[in-house]
């Protein structure tokens, strides 16, 4: 299971991203979401989720 996956069901699927504090992440054209509630960014690159720098 990769990093910030979103994991449903049993057995499990993943259905999207989520931040360290939970939120659902929404990537723009470029790749790039923002938690609403910490303001960190993560960055989607090759199905890959890590915090953007």
């Amino acid at each position: 299971m990769p990093d910030y996956a979103l994991m449903v069901g049993n057995p499990a699927k993943q259905i999207g991203w989520m931040s360290e504090y939970g939120h659902r992440l929404n990537f723009d054209a470029s790749g790039i979401a923002v938690c609403p509630e910490s303001k960190e960014k993560y960055q989607l690159k090759n199905n890959q989720v890590s915090k953007f720098k």
